[in-house]
């Protein structure tokens, strides 16, 4: 079992320090469990009063029989929420920016696997489909505006890549930010059930960016290679750049934009 040592003190006070307490937890799902294969798997948003009268809110997931195989667990699997709990604490070593893990334990009983993964609320984030939304409902928004956003996101997908992670669903709704009236934006990474260290870098960067712009919407092409080169750090692409462009582009079906 794991409790983040900062927090130990505020989940005693309320009793969601131990495994039955939190697995037995009662309150409104945050959105619908997922049924699937004999398992299921929910989500709470709980809100915990501190001595300062704040609220600290955290996420909690628990899920029952959804396993993923794994080389050392070719048959039974682990839980999803052990490869992401893991991956949470890896990210934290690296400087990536995600949610923070707050308690994270797991066990059988009879034949349920059972696991329970609380992490930190993003508090002022918002999915990126829905802050890019937002930015163009009223019109097109302005260069620097959309620039912001761009370097904020190709910052964090690239300092992700560089920690050998691949999301393998980096869609925009995975992706959340909370923007700043007068500096950089902050992006975080969430949803890293999928996620695992690999050692090719052109794999990441293939898999994961054409997954992003395939359900990217409103972006310009112009946009989406100035996202590119943000990624790559670069102001012109070479030649090798480019050909992974259109691979990347060809792959997400949206044409080439790196002629």
């Amino acid at each position: 079992m794991y409790i983040a040592p900062d927090k130990a003190q505020l989940l005693a006070a309320h009793r969601l320090d131990n495994f039955d307490s939190v697995w037995d937890y009662q309150g409104e799902w945050f959105e619908p469990p997922n049924q699937r294969r004999g398992g299921w798997s929910g989500v709470n948003r709980v809100a915990l009063p501190e001595a300062n009268a704040t609220d600290y809110a955290v996420f909690l997931k628990r899920q029952q029989n959804h396993q993923r195989r794994t080389g050392r667990h070719p048959i039974a699997g682990v839980p999803t929420f052990l490869r992401e709990f893991s991956m949470l604490l890896y990210l934290q070593t690296q400087a990536v920016p995600a949610p923070k893990p707050v308690f994270f334990a797991k066990r059988k009983v009879n034949s349920d696997q059972q696991a329970i993964l609380m992490t930190e609320a993003l508090t002022n984030y918002l999915p990126l489909n829905q802050v890019t939304e937002q930015m163009f409902a009223n019109g097109m928004p302005s260069q620097k505006t959309q620039r912001v956003l761009i370097d904020a996101v190709a910052i964090m997908v690239r300092k992700l890549h560089v920690a050998g992670v691949q999301h393998r669903a980096l869609y925009p709704k995975h992706i959340f930010v909370r923007l700043n009236a007068d500096k950089p934006a902050d992006v975080a990474v969430i949803d890293l059930e999928k996620s695992r260290i690999t050692f090719w870098d052109f794999y990441r960067t293939y898999i994961d960016l054409a997954a992003l712009n395939r359900h990217a919407v409103f972006w310009s092409r112009t946009k989406r290679l100035y996202f590119f080169k943000q990624y790559l750090g670069v102001k012109r692409l070479n030649r090798w750049h480019k050909f992974l462009c259109r691979l990347i582009y060809k792959r997400s079906q949206r044409g080439s934009t790196c002629a």
